[in-house]
């Protein structure tokens, strides 16, 4: 009686389990989708978020600039906008000073709004990518 019992107590479980995957299965793209939207609000509610000007000129700035502010533990996000000349950053306090991401920045040859270029690295930049520092 006991065996006769576990054995349908067992075929049951593999039924409702059986059924519940066959009603909740999603494709890879759903997945992906899903945490990639996950990542964005933990980033967001845990992280900080600003913006400020960088001086540039074009994408290859963008690209140094971005890699620059990235290259800091702790910057989750950061995107600078060629027209707008600002860059938007999401990242953690507890572990990245601001002034950190613009003394890194600057160091890479960008002024930023609080600090001043490196003048070694931006005679380092290519031609395209010397702004007027004066502007």
């Amino acid at each position: 009686m006991k065996t006769t019992f576990k054995i349908i107590f067992a075929v049951l479980i593999g039924a409702f389990i059986g059924y519940s995957i066959a009603d909740y299965t999603l494709t890879t793209d759903e997945v992906e989708i899903v945490n990639e939207e996950k990542v964005e609000n933990i980033i967001e509610l845990m992280g900080t978020e600003t913006s400020f000007g960088v001086k540039g000129n074009c994408k290859m700035c963008k690209k140094t600039i971005e890699t620059s502010a990235l290259s800091l533990d702790g910057v989750h996000k950061a995107i600078w906008d060629v027209k707008t000349k600002q860059i938007d950053l999401v990242y953690d306090d507890q572990l990245v000073e601001l002034t950190t991401i613009h003394n890194t920045i600057a160091s890479s040859g960008y002024s930023t709004d609080l600090v001043d270029l490196n003048q070694e690295a931006y005679d380092n930049l290519p031609m395209c990518c010397q702004y007027d520092p004066e502007k």
